[in-house]
Formats: C-alpha cells, sequence, structure tokens
C-alpha cells in the first residue's frame, strides 16, 4: 500500500485492527475538533483510556508505542475502530488537525494528505463503506456459513448491543466483564452492579447467549480501586482467575451471585474463567459456582475456561473431563508461546499470531476436545481477520468470536472454504505457518480480496 500515494509521507507501524478512516489527527492533549471525528495520536493507551473513547468523535488511532496483541487493541477490537500500534515517535509531531488515512490492516498512517492523494484516499474509503454494506447485507442473507461455523461478537459498550441483529452475530462470544467497569472502579465488587449490567446486556441482545468471561484485572489492565501490589511482571503474575481465587469474597462470589441471578431471571449465559493453568483451578472455581448456584435455586449454567495458558493448552486432555466449553484466547497464548511481550513495542514484528507453533497449539486443542465432546471457540484479533479465520476454522475451531465491523468480511471468507481448502490451509498452518506465508496461501487460495 506505500505506492497508493504519491506525495504523501507514510509512518509505518504494525496493523493493531482492521479498517480505512480518513480524519484529521489529534492528540490526548489537544482540544477536540467542534465537529467532525478525528484519528487519535498517542504514545500509547490504556485499556481503560480505550474503553473510554467517544465513538462519536474518535474514528481510529495510531500510536507510537504498543504491541499488536495488546488489551487496549482488544478494547478497539471490541469497539470496532481501526488501531495502528508501535508506529514510532515521529507520529507525535503531526501538527494537529492535519489529514490522514489510517490504514488497519496494513498498519500504516499516510499523513498530510493534500490534493490528488486526500482525494484517492477518500474515494478508499467510501468503496470500503459499499464493500462493508454489501457483504453485511450478504451474510444476513445467507444464515449460517457452509461449514457450519458460528460468528458471534464481542462489544466494550453496552450500547453496541443494538447492532448485533444488523450484522449476523449469534451472541456475544466473549464479554470482558473488566472492561464493563473501566471509568467506575469502585463497583467492580458490587454485586448489584454487576446484575445489573448482565441482565440489562441480556434484555438488548434479545435474550442471545452471552459468553461471559470472569474479571481478568492484571497485566496491562491494572484495578487501582482494589489496592493491589505492584508486580515484576504483571503478565506472568496474579491476575484472572488466580486474583479472584485469592479474594473469592470480594471478587469472585458477588460476580457469581450476579451471573446467577441473571440466569435465574431469563439470561442465557454461559461461564468462562480466564488465566487457568490447572485443572484444580477451574474444580476450585466450578465448586464456588454450584455452591452459588444451590443458594440461589438459579439454572445450571455452562461452564468453561479460556485456553492461553500454554500449560492449559498442552493438558487439556485433562481439562475436557470437566468443563463444558473451551475459547481459546489467542493474543496471550500467542504472547507465552513466543514470549513476546503484548505491549512491548520492539518486538511488535516479532508477534505472529500464525507462527506454526501457535497453529500447532490451538490444533492439538481442539483435536483433542473434539472427540470427548466439548465445543471449542476462537477469540482474539486473529478471529477478526478473514485470513485468521479460515486458519482457524481449518484447524477445528467450531466457533469464533468476532468483532462487529469485521462479520461481514470473515463470513465471505468462510462461505469459500469447503473441505479441499480446510485440508489445504490446515497442512500449510501445521507445516510452514507464518502470517506472511499464510496470507499469501489463503488469499489466493479463496480468492479474498484483501
Amino acid at each position: 500500500m506505500d505506492q497508493l500515494f504519491e506525495n504523501t509521507a507514510t509512518h509505518r507501524g504494525v496493523s493493531g485492527t482492521r479498517g480505512w478512516v480518513v480524519a484529521p489527527v489529534h492528540g490526548l492533549n489537544n482540544p477536540a475538533p467542534r465537529q467532525g471525528r478525528y484519528i487519535l495520536v498517542a504514545n500509547d493507551l490504556t485499556p481503560a483510556d480505550t474503553a473510554a473513547l467517544d465513538l462519536d468523535l474518535v474514528a481510529g488511532f495510531c500510536t507510537a508505542d504498543g504491541g499488536p496483541t495488546s488489551h487496549t487493541v482488544q478494547v478497539a477490537h471490541g469497539l470496532g475502530i481501526p488501531a495502528v500500534v508501535a508506529a514510532g515517535p515521529a507520529v507525535l509531531e503531526l501538527p494537529p488537525g492535519t489529514v490522514c488515512a489510517l490504514d488497519g490492516n496494513a498498519g500504516l498512517l499516510h499523513a498530510a494528505l493534500e490534493g490528488p492523494d486526500l482525494q484517492k484516499a477518500i474515494d478508499r474509503e467510501d468503496e470500503q463503506a459499499v464493500q462493508d454494506r454489501v457483504r453485511r447485507e450478504t451474510a444476513l442473507a445467507a444464515g449460517p456459513t457452509p461449514g457450519g461455523v458460528v460468528l458471534s461478537t464481542t462489544l466494550v459498550k453496552p450500547v453496541q448491543a443494538a447492532e448485533l441483529p444488523r450484522n449476523a452475530a449469534a451472541g456475544i462470544g466473549l464479554l470482558a466483564t473488566e472492561l464493563l467497569f473501566f471509568g467506575r472502579e469502585h463497583e467492580i465488587t458490587d454485586e448489584d452492579a454487576h446484575y445489573r449490567a448482565y441482565l440489562d446486556l441480556s434484555r438488548a441482545v434479545r435474550g442471545a447467549e452471552i459468553t461471559v468471561r470472569t474479571l481478568d484485572i492484571g497485566g496491562d489492565k491494572p484495578m487501582p480501586a482494589l489496592g493491589l501490589s505492584q508486580e515484576d511482571n504483571s503478565f506472568l503474575g496474579v491476575r484472572g482467575l488466580r486474583l479472584a481465587l485469592r479474594r473469592p469474597q470480594d471478587l469472585l462470589i458477588p460476580q457469581l451471585r450476579a451471573l446467577y441471578r441473571a440466569a435465574a431471571d431469563g439470561a442465557r449465559l454461559r461461564i468462562m474463567f480466564p488465566m487457568v493453568t490447572t485443572v484444580e483451578e477451574f474444580t476450585q472455581a466450578a465448586a464456588h459456582a454450584e455452591d452459588v448456584r444451590l443458594q440461589l435455586a438459579a439454572p445450571k449454567v455452562p461452564l468453561g475456561v479460556m485456553v492461553e495458558v500454554p500449560a492449559c493448552a498442552l493438558a487439556v486432555d485433562r481439562f475436557v473431563e470437566h468443563v463444558d466449553f473451551l475459547s481459546i484466547g489467542t493474543n496471550d497464548l500467542t504472547q507465552y508461546l513466543l514470549a513476546t511481550s503484548r505491549t512491548n513495542p520492539a518486538l511488535a514484528r516479532d508477534t505472529d499470531p500464525l507462527h506454526v507453533a501457535v497453529n500447532r497449539t490451538i490444533a492439538h486443542v481442539a483435536d483433542t476436545a473434539g472427540p470427548a465432546g466439548v465445543p471449542i471457540s476462537a477469540c482474539g484479533g486473529l478471529a477478526a481477520s478473514p485470513v485468521g479465520a479460515a486458519v482457524l476454522a481449518s484447524l477445528g475451531a467450531g466457533s469464533l468470536t468476532v468483532t462487529l465491523p469485521a462479520i461481514p468480511a470473515v463470513h465471505e471468507a468462510l462461505t469459500r472454504l469447503d473441505h479441499d481448502a480446510r485440508q489445504s490451509i490446515r497442512h500449510e498452518a501445521l507445516t510452514t505457518g507464518g502470517t506472511g506465508h499464510l496470507t499469501e496461501h489463503v488469499t489466493t487460495l479463496l480468492g479474498l480480496g484483501l
């Protein structure tokens, strides 16, 4: 895409979330324009910063630092806005109001557009909008994918729930509950606040199934209101279920009570525990859940784990005896398998979610869960890419959690995925792998115009 414009400076970063938008840039400390949307530029953003973005104003963002699988990017996925990360400090020097094109697909920020270059960028944005509308209408008309892969979505703001019926989403495949409380952290231990959030969301999605991930606090998602200790390496520290089991009375039990109360009032829920390493952690959490359910005389709710720790993936044969479902968290799984921090910009280009080791691990999980009758899904940035979705489906994922704007393109890719294509993609993923190689192979094989 570097040759798209003739007289424009291009800042090369790494793709965070897909999309193309043309707008002026503004920094965090610059006054926002009085009208119209803009591209936010910043050194970096926290997940809380990102969750708080006003989507009526912010069309996308570009950061100097950060990583493509960070939780900041995960939030951008949930918001459905394009993002480029690790673009270097030069983007911070752009004067406020400079008109740019943000290319989330290629990880580029084309700066200071004017004249013919600006018109090219606007034309491409218009073409993309038309293409997205056609794909969305086609997906809605077509219904389920031919291969039976179910597409659900994720969201950050409850107001987004109204978009589900217009985007062929079967439900919410990942509700990251900690994101609901950014900006109001004092309520994160409040059972009633959780209950209202889950019941309101269930009503907003008209009773569609919601997979609720219990609080995943830690890593790059600190929660100051909880008074947690500083850790040398928070990604390998007390986070997710590890934290909840250490603080059951103020974190785990109130959330479980809220979930089962919502289920008793008609919400269709599944409960998923994050950052699980051992079977014993899951069975301990499941025992807490059953105690709560019996106390409330609530209906049974499927219980599962997020497969993101390599120990869980490698010992998945032990988990399938206990869980109702599994969901592969491709972002953290990639980080831990490749030993590349999600937030380190120096490693942004080394973080390859389609590395052969990641592919083999995903296949192992799916090949073990399938014969045991345990449903297997996948989420993360990889699932929101047509190429990534095709690979995940070929490796055995039966459902994918995809951001709302990405569903039409992913649906289109999966409709072209017949048996022979699956076998070919699976072979290349397990023998060679790599984003570059698999992107070329899948786009050529399926005739995708990416």
